[in-house]
């Protein structure tokens, strides 16, 4: 039976109701529109309690509770709360319970003797057509039994929220579309840089906007993150990608060798320079050089290489003339050199210039959901490497390697892809049994699963802490669905 007319309703009525479609109209999640929808409907109807609930059979996901007790509704609930809400759903029609004292199916209920309810409404929440769920109020006083008033009102409230519901739907499709299309175009921008990880989504984001300046970028990580994959990534983003990218290790060369691998040096500038060498910045002219462990410089090569960033200059050692120079500087480090910075080891005036853009990579631990899908790239391409066929993986294995905090991230993963590949015959599949003795020690009890979940906890808080509480734009930060953060967050003892 459809709403009556709003031409038959009374003024107050109509301001109630243009009051809710008012607040409906300015909320965009999913879940403030629930809430918004109980205290309204509560506040119109003047009904004392109420709950929403989502589900359409067997489990029964109480969403928002007002002035009941959960214990009340989880177990084995209100049997007439419990019963109506089923009846509600499968007949899909508005139920009324006018006065349950003189309704003979309710009046000898022990439920609504004990709660003293009198008068109840409950109706399906429908999405596009199909329940989705119900909305049940009940009033315990004489003076505010529900009728055919309230009835009529309450078939508005529903009509004007399902519209607002669809239309929330709508936006959460259109934007994890989005996403999904932005992420997809990221991987294919980058697609050395594997990820499904919103924090490393970020960082490719970083990257092509930051990749097309002459700015100096500062990249710092633990051991293993792929701090020169991105210095990489910067490099063939930007319009010196033509031009020659040198990668230098500056914790490589022995202390004596460093301002004569970086600056060059003229012929007999001391014992060994028997012909003179241009250096590995000059080697990088009109390109890139990225400066890896840059925190392992001593301070007067620190002093040498600010003034080349300052002024685009390169002295060679021996040599009384300098030379100008175009690169665009990228350093890495796994250290805190802000840290090195007060401690007297690092120069304030060079980290300044190294630093004008910083980027942070995430330790593997922090990206969980990147391990699978980096395993199996890196067996693919091991495989393909060792002209082999790509084993089976067992449940078991994928598990422990979940469960793993990867202390040597990306490079430890990679690694232990290699070995397992290695040990393991042709033609039989990788099991957990040949993973590193290392890796399973700290796999084979509870407390591995104790600690991912603690991470993800941890996660879920900062991101929702970041979102305002959001969690539609808190799932989308974290990549997934907000459905699926809904399930995460009740397992995790979040919800």
């Amino acid at each position: 039976m459809p709403p009556q007319s709003t031409h038959e309703l009374d003024s107050e009525a109509l301001r109630a109701l243009y009051g809710l479609a008012r607040e409906l109209l300015r909320l965009d999640d999913y879940d403030e529109i629930l809430n918004a929808l109980v205290h309204r409907s509560l506040s119109i109807l003047n009904g004392e309690r109420g709950f929403l609930v989502l589900g359409r059979s067997g489990q029964l996901d109480f969403k928002v509770v007002r002035n009941w007790r959960r214990d009340e509704l989880e177990g084995t609930g209100d049997p007439v709360s419990r019963t109506i809400v089923h009846e509600v759903l499968e007949r899909g029609e508005p139920l009324l319970v006018e006065d349950a004292a003189s309704n003979p199916r309710f009046a000898r209920m022990a439920s609504v003797l004990r709660h003293q309810i009198r008068s109840v409404l409950a109706a399906p929440l429908c999405v596009e057509g199909e329940p989705v769920g119900v909305l049940y109020l009940e009033t315990h006083r004489l003076d505010r039994l529900f009728g055919s008033r309230e009835l009529a009102l309450f078939r508005h409230i529903l009509e004007l929220s399902a519209r607002a519901l669809e239309t929330c739907t709508r936006l959460i499709c259109l934007a994890e579309r989005n996403r999904l299309l932005e992420r997809d175009s990221l991987a294919r921008r980058f697609p050395d840089i594997l990820t499904r990880d919103p924090a490393m989504l970020r960082v490719l984001e970083t990257v092509e906007r930051v990749a097309a300046t002459h700015e100096t970028v500062l990249i710092q990580g633990p051991s293993g993150t792929g701090k020169e994959l991105v210095a990489h990534a910067l490099h063939r983003a930007s319009p010196r990608a033509k031009k020659p990218f040198v990668p230098v290790n500056c914790s490589a060369f022995a202390p004596d060798l460093v301002e004569a691998e970086l600056f060059g040096h003229v012929r007999g500038a001391f014992t060994g320079a028997v012909q003179a060498q241009k250096g590995l910045i000059r080697s990088a002219d009109g390109g890139t050089l990225f400066l890896d462990e840059v925190g392992e410089l001593s301070l007067p090569v620190q002093a040498k290489l600010l003034r080349t960033l300052q002024f685009g200059e390169v002295r060679p050692v021996g040599s009384p003339e300098s030379e100008t120079v175009d690169v665009r500087f990228l350093a890495a480090t796994n250290r805190d050199l802000r840290r090195h910075v007060d401690d007297g080891r690092f120069r304030e005036d060079l980290f300044f210039r190294v630093s004008v853009v910083t980027i942070d990579l995430p330790a593997v631990r922090d990206r969980p959901g990147d391990v699978l899908p980096l395993f199996h790239e890196f067996l693919h391409r091991t495989a393909r490497e060792a002209e082999r066929e790509v084993p089976e993986v067992t449940p078991e294995l994928e598990t422990a390697l979940q469960e793993y905090d990867w202390p040597g991230n990306v490079r430890e993963l990679e690694n232990e892809v290699r070995r397992l590949l290695a040990v393991t015959p042709a033609g039989v599949p990788l099991t957990a049994d040949h993973l590193s003795a290392h890796l399973t020690a700290s796999t084979g009890s509870a407390s591995g699963s104790v600690r991912l979940a603690d991470q993800e906890r941890e996660l879920i808080r900062a991101e929702l802490r970041r979102a305002g509480g959001n969690k539609t734009r808190t799932a989308e930060s974290l990549g997934i669905s907000r459905e699926g953060l809904r399930k995460k967050m009740r397992r995790l003892g979040l919800s």
